[in-house]
């Protein structure tokens, strides 16, 4: 294992926890001596963190960049996100019969973070820590539609389209009228995409800025699907991602309407 690890990236590493850690920062001559390593190496490392923007420089003091604080913000958010959604998941999976999830956007496509699976015996969920592809499930077409609109043919190119089963999705022209339908309608759907006999539908999650950071979607056999109004089923997810979003980004408005009942 230690054969695997790359020594300037430990380095690195080493560096972003000891300037975490300093109220005040600190220098060149101060982190060479902490870590043993060559001067210019030390330097190098440096030069590059604040390049990134990971750290900055005020004097001769290295400080915590504005690249490090967003990563931490958006650490923090998507852990209260989760902590907020979970119980709303749980109610409705209760109320749908359907097994429920939040997604997050990732590189490669929807990254499922929880899962609350259906009452009802025929389940039918991934389990969190699954990535699902941007093209045949619902919470991937959701954050194609919001965040990757313009860079279909580069992701296609790239392999990150798949096709799942013969009613996948996969050339940029035929994704870009589903896409265009998503945006107009507030969510997307995945009919058999993804797996056969099964249907999914999911909805965007906006923070304070209106920016959509997350999805929340319904997942179950056709059967079962069958077996819901369409309408109704949309406006409950729909209302579940909007008391999401207004519990995590604005506690405020909540409180306060609460307090008005």
């Amino acid at each position: 294992m230690v054969s695997y690890v790359i020594p300037n990236l430990a380095n690195a590493c080493r560096i972003l926890s000891l300037v975490t850690e300093s109220d005040q920062g600190l220098s060149l001559t101060e982190l060479e001596q902490r870590l043993a390593v060559p001067r210019t190496t030390a330097f190098r490392i440096l030069q590059t963190l604040c390049q990134e923007q990971v750290l900055e420089k005020h004097g001769k003091r290295y400080l915590v960049g504005a690249q490090l604080f967003k990563m931490g913000l958006s650490l923090l958010s998507s852990q209260r996100l989760q902590q907020q959604a979970l119980p709303m998941l749980q109610q409705l999976a209760l109320t749908t019969g359907l097994s429920c999830h939040l997604a997050l956007p990732h590189a490669k496509g929807a990254l499922l973070v929880e899962v609350c699976d259906s009452p009802n015996p025929q389940r039918l969920a991934a389990r969190p820590g699954t990535i699902a592809d941007f093209n045949c499930s619902a919470a991937g077409k959701v954050f194609l539609a919001f965040h990757h609109f313009d860079r279909l043919t580069a992701l296609a190119e790239a392999g990150l389209f798949k096709r799942r089963t013969s009613h996948s999705l996969v050339q940029p022209n035929e994704l870009t009228t589903e896409l265009q339908r998503i945006l107009a309608r507030g969510y997307a759907s995945d009919d058999m995409e993804y797996h056969d006999d099964v249907r999914c539908l999911a909805v965007p999650i906006r923070d304070s800025q209106g920016v959509v950071v997350a999805a929340v979607g319904v997942t179950g056999p056709l059967v079962l699907f069958a077996k819901k109004a369409p309408t109704d089923l949309i406006a409950s997810v729909k209302q579940t991602a909007i008391d999401i979003a207004l519990c995590t980004y604005r506690p405020q408005l909540v409180a306060n309407s609460a307090r008005g009942q």
